[in-house]
């Protein structure tokens, strides 16, 4: 297939097919659109692996340039009309310190002419095949999802006019621009589909017209604007800083200067700034959290496999580029993410909260990476985002069918539900499984993390403690799911095709990626590895991750001859299935075991209702809670604290990059 073609399938498809579903408000033929619009971008991103890597492309008609100029000032139009109509000045603040410079560096500075002569516009390597391939497929799995979920969504609130065709126009039109994003060379191109993503976050977050998907959609534009502002001041910077040419504005031209261009520097530093926001680095991680309020293939949609990987993406493509004093800042950053999130992750009440915080938390370990930069740390980057993105999606999703299931997001009231919903309880189980469990993928990503971390000690520090922590909060809610309370309730599980297609095509890949990993270490991350740890896409690093019997063994260092350990592949799979089988084939309760329990009061009705008559004859219902700790580890607690850390390691980052110009 032309690369042409092929581009235009990932970009344009998505923009073609979203303005479909608004227009048709047939149920069945808008679903039928999204199913097939989803097949063709898979198909299609698997293409780009036939590509003879790198591959640049610019189009060869201009107009192109200028209906991308065009967009830019519409979207920032319409979020000073934004800022002005939700009465917000902070949108409206950050989007006048976006159009203004850029107004007048493009035709007041007389920029608009050279800046028209940046080449190539998109540059194709093996880094962002990956995250292509984790866009067009996750992200395409939840489009499918989501088809079923907005119509139980909207019968549950009772909708006098359904909101489907607008919300599914927003979410297919978020893959196209996330696929120009992480495509882009052309730093103009790449600021476009940017602000294109934080766009269609804000309409996807403000989805259901509350007041508090309002609100919090607002804080998502106007944080992600602060984003937005300093890309445009290190486009500018660099712009006069290299006598007014545009050789250093593309995304290629930076990595390949490899950090030894003085002047590079701060606009790197405020590109990572700009990543770090999109990726709800602390202190930012409110937009993040408050997106929970949007319906949940929107959570899925950010924290799996779109938004949240555009700001790591950008972190990792630039680290070439850090010096190691900002290396280690940038490091220290995101260990500090890693750690906080977890801590806060353990007070949370509301499952969906739980999962944006230890989201929040993965993405401060792959910014950890970054930092470290060596051939190891981006390896361990790598699979992060790989098996986070698949795990994560599939949680999510879980949690919204849950959510359908019982009508709350409350942990509590997931009390039993292995009982009641054993199939939903089991594809969650191995969700969560896969997060911190061996034998799955990401297993293997924190321990190669652990062992680059050698570099940085401090953040090593971290990564131990947080890795202790994430034990705690997916132990608790475990625990939820499998107890089992004296009434055991009717069944409410019902999965559709639209439910179950993608949760089952999300667990097979836990357990298909975990299984081949070794061939996906040395078939992707490897070749990755290569783009983004030498600063030389052509280039390839001497990371040789070595098929050793059923072993995956890596390399201490670049040097393949030392060894840092060995990951057992198959011996780990086998030991994880003898220990689920063996439960199953020795301990089985016969009904006639059973028996009801007693709570020293009259049992109100059935033997196995969980309610019971108390003082003054008062039904009350059996309650077992969990801990949560929230006087000692609560965001009231210890926000205040980490906000002036996360602040401090954000001025430290900037003054460092200061003294070294």
């Amino acid at each position: 297939m032309d690369i042409q073609w092929m581009l235009a399938v990932a970009i344009l498809l998505p923009l073609i097919a979203g303005i479909l579903v608004f227009l048709i408000r047939h149920y069945q033929t808008r679903g039928l659109i999204v199913i097939l619009t989803a097949v063709a971008l898979i198909v299609n991103s698997i293409y780009f692996l036939k590509l003879g890597l790198p591959t640049e492309f610019t189009p060869t008609n201009e107009v192109w340039g200028t209906i991308i100029t065009v967009l830019d000032y519409a979207i920032l139009l319409f979020y000073i009309y934004a800022g002005l109509s939700l009465k917000n000045w902070l949108v409206l603040i950050f989007a006048l310190t976006q159009i203004i410079p850029l107004a007048w560096w493009e035709f007041s500075a007389g920029a608009s002419k050279a800046l028209e002569t940046i080449t190539p516009a998109f540059m194709i390597d093996q880094l962002s095949v990956v995250m292509v391939l984790i866009i067009s497929i996750i992200g395409s799995l939840i489009c499918i999802y989501a088809i079923r979920y907005m119509k139980d969504h909207e019968d549950h609130k009772e909708l006098a006019r359904s909101r489907q065709s607008r919300f599914l126009f927003w979410l297919v039109m978020f893959l196209g621009a996330m696929n120009g994003l992480v495509l882009a060379n052309n730093l103009l191109w790449l600021y476009f589909f940017w602000e294109v993503t934080t766009l269609c976050c804000f309409q996807l977050i403000a989805h259901d017209l509350t007041k508090e998907a309002i609100n919090n959609g607002a804080r998502a534009l106007w944080m992600n604007s602060i984003g937005g502002t300093a890309m445009i001041a290190a486009m500018i910077y660099i712009y006069f800083n290299s006598g007014q040419t545009v050789e250093y504005l593309t995304l290629q031209s930076i990595v390949e200067s490899g950090g030894t261009v003085a002047f590079l520097l701060l606009p790197v530093a405020l590109m990572c700034f700009t990543g770090m926001i999109k990726a709800a680095q602390m202190p930012f991680q409110n937009w993040l959290l408050g997106a929970m309020v949007a319906p949940t293939p929107v959570s899925a949609l950010l924290h799996s496999s779109t938004m949240v990987k555009a700001g790591v993406y950008l972190v990792l493509r630039l680290a070439p580029a850090f010096n190691p004093v900002l290396g280690v800042t940038v490091a220290i950053c995101g260990a500090f993410t890693f750690f906080a999130a977890s801590v806060l992750a353990i007070a949370q009440t509301t499952g969906k909260r739980v999962l944006a915080y230890s989201t929040i938390a993965n993405l401060g370990l792959i910014v950890a990476c970054a930092g470290i930069g060596t051939d190891l740390a981006m390896a361990a980057a790598i699979l992060l985002i790989i098996f986070h993105a698949i795990s994560k999606g599939l949680l999510f999703m879980c949690a919204g069918t849950i959510e359908h299931q019982i009508w709350s997001r409350e942990i509590e009231d997931m009390e039993g539900l292995a009982e009641k919903a054993p199939l939903t309880t089991f594809i969650t189980i191995i969700g969560m499984l896969s997060m911190f469990l061996p034998p799955f993928g990401m297993l293997l990503g924190k321990w190669v993390a652990l062992e680059a971390s050698y570099a940085v000690p401090l953040a090593a520090v971290l990564f131990v403690l947080a890795s202790a922590v994430t034990m705690v909060f997916w132990a608790k809610w475990l625990g939820r799911l499998l107890q089992v309370t004296p009434r055991l309730g009717r069944k409410i599980e019902s999965l559709s095709l639209s439910y179950s297609v993608p949760l089952w095509s999300l667990v097979a890949g836990i357990f298909a990626f975990g299984i081949g990993v070794a061939p996906v270490f040395k078939n992707f991350v490897q070749s990755a590895v290569s783009c983004v740890a030498t600063g030389n896409v052509t280039s390839v690093v001497a990371l040789d991750g070595m098929v050793k019997g059923w072993n995956l063994v890596l390399p201490k260092a670049a040097a393949a001859t030392e060894v840092i350990g060995s990951y057992p592949v198959w011996p780990l799979f086998i030991v994880f299935a003898v220990a689920i089988v063996l439960p199953l084939l020795f301990i089985s309760l016969k009904p006639q075991e059973l028996r009801p329990v007693y709570m020293c009061g009259e049992q109100a009705g059935d033997v196995d209702t969980d309610e019971w008559y108390c003082a003054a004859d008062v039904k009350t219902k059996l309650q077992l809670g969990g801990y949560y700790y929230k006087d000692a580890i609560g965001e009231e607690a210890i926000n205040p604290w980490v906000y002036v850390i996360a602040i401090a390691l954000l001025v430290i980052m900037f003054g460092v990059v200061g003294v070294s110009i």
